[in-house]
């Protein structure tokens, strides 16, 4: 018996954890913009926006290293300053955009006014500041 609950104890010990560690991940944790229920389509393309806005890579704003699998990332975690900026950006761009929609609503369909392009311009630093 004891030979049963050693072999079971290793072979689930070492079996692939299917929950985790995988991407896109079946739901997201903590999103604090988008909404908590948005579909992995919606938050890897926003994530993709602000990849291609800034010129940046994933490990711009989340833990993770240039190269690696992106099952290997921690997209929970806020150590990053970077990712902490983002969160204050689209909520300023929303704002920016709410505000101009109410002075003059744009055509149906047509997209946001403001977004991470409109300043950055594809730097991670905004083309109309100057850089250290």
């Amino acid at each position: 018996m004891k030979t049963v609950v050693v072999i079971a104890t290793i072979l689930l010990g070492s079996a692939p954890s299917f929950a985790q560690n995988t991407f896109p991940p079946a739901s997201f944790k903590n999103l604090q913009v988008l909404p908590k229920d948005s579909p992995a389509r919606v938050v890897i393309g926003t994530m993709k926006g602000f990849a291609n806005g800034l010129g940046v890579r994933c490990q711009f704003c989340h833990v993770g290293k240039e190269g690696l699998p992106l099952e290997e990332f921690d997209f929970v975690s806020d150590e990053i300053a970077q990712k902490k900026t983002a969160r204050i950006m689209m909520r300023l761009t929303d704002d920016i955009n709410k505000t101009l929609d109410a002075a003059a609503p744009r055509a149906a369909g047509a997209e946001a006014r403001v977004s991470c392009l409109t300043c950055h311009r594809g730097k991670s630093t905004p083309t109309n500041t100057k850089e250290p």
